[in-house]
């Protein structure tokens, strides 16, 4: 269970500045969630402030939905501007944004390839239309000599292109094959990640801490 800095200052009945002061003097492992906020976990917090003092209590209070009571000298306070950073021991969730972001950038590939893709079916698909102009050509051309050399070359030549062009959409589609797997394991990866951190938050309060 993650708590926020005010949840945190209710659960050890401190005010909002003292918890940001610890915070501030990294007296404790903290992290950002995905809103951009700092949390603390149950567990640090009770590595640091112990069970006495009526915590453990409150801690239960918090996970059963209750709101967080005014603590002594619940003022405001702006936070010092300090490097927001993860917790270091939170390497499940650091594993997890590593996958997306791993799975982001294939995804972007995949997407370039298949622009790709398109340009040489485009490129292939005029250069049919152009071999067939120029056969229909061939064949109603009457001049069997010189010219007709020259028409056979230019088909010849042609025919390399479209040769070149088909072992270069190969070599295309296998990368695409290739890289389609990789993404399909990192999938696999970030969801079987995804799905033991959701397992891990459905575990209640007390079966974390001391079962």
């Amino acid at each position: 269970m993650k708590l926020s800095m005010e949840q945190a200052a209710y659960a050890i009945g401190k005010s909002k500045k003292t918890i940001y002061n610890h915070k501030d003097a990294n007296k404790f492992s903290w992290e950002i969630n995905d809103d951009g906020n700092a949390v603390i976990d149950v567990s640090e917090l009770l590595r640091v402030y112990g069970t006495n003092d009526g915590i453990p209590e409150r801690l239960e209070e918090l996970q059963s939905g209750g709101d967080v009571k005014s603590s002594e000298n619940t003022q405001n306070y702006t936070p010092k501007n300090v490097p927001q950073k993860a917790s270091s021991k939170d390497d499940d969730y650091i594993e997890l944004v590593k996958l997306r972001e791993e799975k982001k950038y294939r995804d972007e590939k995949i997407t370039l390839l298949e622009e790709e893709k398109e340009k040489w079916e485009k490129l292939a698909q005029d250069a049919q239309a152009t071999v067939q102009r120029v056969t229909l050509l061939l064949e109603d051309h009457t001049d069997k000599g010189e010219k007709e050399d020259n028409w056979s070359k230019s088909l010849k030549a042609l025919e390399n292109r479209i040769a070149n062009q088909e072992k270069s959409e190969k070599e295309r589609e296998e990368r695409e094959r290739k890289l389609v797997d990789e993404n399909k394991r990192i999938r696999q990866a970030y969801s079987k990640q995804k799905r033991e951190l959701e397992a891990e938050k459905r575990k209640s309060l007390w079966k974390r801490l001391f079962g």
